[in-house]
């Protein structure tokens, strides 16, 4: 009870906003330990060197504290610093601020007056546009009144001469007030034609004429007749497609189950048309003389772009080249074996024996 009092005693006064209030306080309760190892001699020395071990942990810890005490002042120098910057930084984005704003506020009251100056030039264009106007009709005015004085005094010359030649009375004197009546009424009919036409045009702005509609009109008669055409046309050859596909495909199906020897039809009407032409030049050339005869060279020539219609002239000229080049061809005359051979390195299958 006694050292209760005394730590409660000794608490109090201690002000929690001293400088060194938690060392204070550990030294208090350091003294009631020591008070409390003088009283109890059987455990004095476990409790002492818990003491200790408390002591030595405490001066590490102060001594770390203390080594970062330098780390401190400089991470204090460095913020303080830091705090600075910012801080005319800011003054200084503060101040730019301030410099755009009031920038800003010049150039709209720049703009403010620009449009103010170009409304007073727009009045003072419609007013020039008036005067303009006022002066056009006070020209046309005096045009007209200095026509009709020219008109008054053809009159009057016009009668001097009727009292000076009494023959020429039967001819009539224009009224000036009758012109002056036809003036205004031409001009009311001017101004109605003006109108007219100026309702005619925003009215039919976007009408097409006549002659275009009509030409547009035949131009698209003409395009479905030739797209009538070319439909029956495309219709036409997708029927023969169709025939020809449908031939293809059964001949492929007749191939499985006939004799080597039928003819296999091919998959595109041009290879057709060069095989049937391929056995026709062969059954020709069976049919006029025997495999050991003899060719002329335009007859060679010609049986190769029967045979070998998709071939160039040139690959033409080779092949005649390649036969003349061989021991029993001369540069006028080719066997006929040679075409045979061409025809069957071609795929060009020969008849058998027995069929020739």
């Amino acid at each position: 009870m006694h050292l209760e009092s005394y730590v409660n005693k000794e608490l109090h006064t201690i002000s929690s906003h001293e400088p060194k209030f938690q060392e204070l306080k550990l030294q208090v309760y350091r003294d009631v330990f020591g008070c409390f190892l003088k009283e109890f001699k059987t455990y004095q020395p476990l409790l002492s060197g818990i003491k200790k071990e408390y002591e030595n942990t405490l001066a590490y810890l102060q001594a770390q504290i203390r080594e970062l005490e330098p780390l401190r002042s400089h991470l204090r120098i460095v913020t303080e610093e830091c705090d600075r910057k910012i801080q005319a930084r800011w003054a200084e984005e503060q101040a730019e601020i301030g410099a755009l704003k009031r920038e800003k506020q010049q150039l709209q009251r720049h703009i403010e007056a620009m449009r103010e100056k170009e409304k007073a030039m727009e009045a003072v264009v419609e007013r020039l546009q008036s005067q303009l106007s006022q002066q056009y009709l006070q020209y046309r005015e005096e045009r007209d009144a200095r026509k009709l004085l020219i008109w008054q005094l053809d009159d009057l010359t016009r009668g001097s001469v009727k009292e000076e030649h009494p023959a020429d009375d039967n001819i009539e004197a224009k009224d000036p007030v009758g012109l002056q009546l036809a003036l205004k009424v031409c001009r009311e009919d001017l101004t109605k034609a003006q109108v007219e036409l100026n309702r005619m045009k925003a009215e039919y702005w976007d009408v097409v004429p006549r002659r275009n509609w009509d030409t547009l009109e035949q131009t698209h008669r003409q395009n479905l007749l030739q797209l009538k055409t070319l439909q029956g046309d495309f219709d036409q050859l997708k029927r023969e497609y169709d025939t020809l596909l449908e031939l293809h495909k059964s001949g492929s199906m007749q191939k499985k189950t006939q004799d080597p020897i039928t003819v296999q039809m091919d998959e595109s009407v041009s290879q057709g048309k060069s095989q049937i032409q391929s056995h026709n030049l062969k059954d020709l050339i069976d049919s006029d003389a025997p495999e050991s005869s003899t060719l002329t060279v335009q007859e060679f020539r010609a049986a190769l772009k029967t045979a070998f219609p998709l071939k160039s002239d040139e690959e033409i000229d080779e092949l005649v080249a390649s036969a003349q080049s061989e021991p029993n061809n001369s540069n006028d005359t080719i066997s006929s074996q040679r075409l045979h051979s061409l025809l069957a390195e071609a795929g060009v299958a020969a008849l058998p024996p027995a069929l020739e």
